[in-house]
């Protein structure tokens, strides 16, 4: 069982690029709290805000952005076979029957650099913390960019055995609707995925108070999201992220849009020998990267070069 500890989202790093802003919340899961754009129409809110102070860590409020390491989603049961057939139990929190998420985004996370349009932060997993085998380090790179922002993260393998893995970001988005391109649809048992669809994945994915969650994957990396007032945010994900999640909860007033590196559940699935998983093995002092734009439309305004 795992121990729910409170985090903290004070102090906050903030970082900006012309007209963006983003606020970010190291020692709270190195989570973004805020992304927002202020213009000559306004404040725009690209992410549902986190205006929380602090949360205990199996409780995190719905918005903002977090990473997700070293797996996505879910893990049914909190176990699965490992590279050498040994089974991993991971620890859960009270009441929690599946592995969530991954460990990043319940940990305090170091501020290694702080500039004024970027942030470092590192998170180091010891080996066999929460029923892990392996230890690992995750690095993230928060960038304020002319365009919007752009998050990268890396995984490196500190352990001295092969290291199932997998990454992420997970966005509750202020959008009413998003499009995105797939070929294919996960069919999965409450949020479980338990292999790939007949059907063909839908393109438009808008806000329904009855919700839903579909598990996509070979998308092209690119969705659009479209806001109240006609406002549009374009993402574009990297190669490593060949899965895409779009989560809407019934009533919620955000949607989510996670590009991934695997689908639901993909340890177990892949252990079963299904194809298409995305899940992928790093040697010993290997690693993984993984990027994702995200552009707002709003260029700033070239500089006045105030001639003579």
């Amino acid at each position: 069982m795992r121990e729910v500890v409170t985090l903290e989202a004070e102090p906050k790093l903030v970082i900006s690029s012309g007209p963006h802003t983003l606020e970010i919340a190291p020692q709270a899961g190195g989570r973004i709290t805020r992304f927002a754009t202020a213009d000559a129409h306004g404040v725009q809110e690209w992410l549902a805000p986190v205006t929380a102070a602090s949360w205990p860590c199996d409780a995190w409020p719905k918005g903002g952005s977090y990473p997700l390491v070293p797996f996505s989603n879910r893990v049914r049961d909190a176990r699965f076979a490992g590279p050498d057939g040994s089974l991993v139990e991971l620890a859960t929190f009270p009441g929690m029957r599946h592995a969530l998420h991954g460990f990043g985004q319940f940990a305090a996370w170091q501020a290694e650099l702080h500039e004024p349009d970027c942030v470092v932060l590192r998170f180091v997993h010891r080996a066999d913390e929460h029923g892990w085998p392996w230890a690992f380090e995750a690095v993230q790179l928060i960038e304020a960019t002319p365009e919007g922002a752009r998050l990268s993260m890396r995984v490196l393998n500190r352990s001295s055995l092969p290291m199932p893995v997998g990454l992420g970001f997970h966005p509750y988005f202020a959008a009413t609707e998003g499009e995105v391109d797939a070929a294919t649809l996960w069919r999965h048992e409450e949020e479980i995925a338990v292999g790939v669809s007949s059907e063909a994945p839908p393109r438009r994915h808008a806000r329904e108070m009855q919700g839903y969650t579909r598990y996509l994957s070979g998308w092209d990396g690119r969705a659009t999201l479209h806001y109240a007032h006609g406002r549009t945010l374009a993402l574009t994900a990297g190669d490593a992220l060949s899965h895409v999640v779009v989560h809407c909860p019934a009533g919620a007033g955000y949607l989510c849009v996670e590009p991934v590196s695997h689908v639901s559940d993909g340890f177990n699935l892949a252990a079963r020998g299904v194809d298409g998983t995305g899940v992928v093995v790093i040697e010993p002092g290997s690693e993984i990267r993984a990027s994702l734009a995200m552009a707002t439309g709003v260029i700033p305004a070239p500089c006045d070069g105030g001639g003579a």
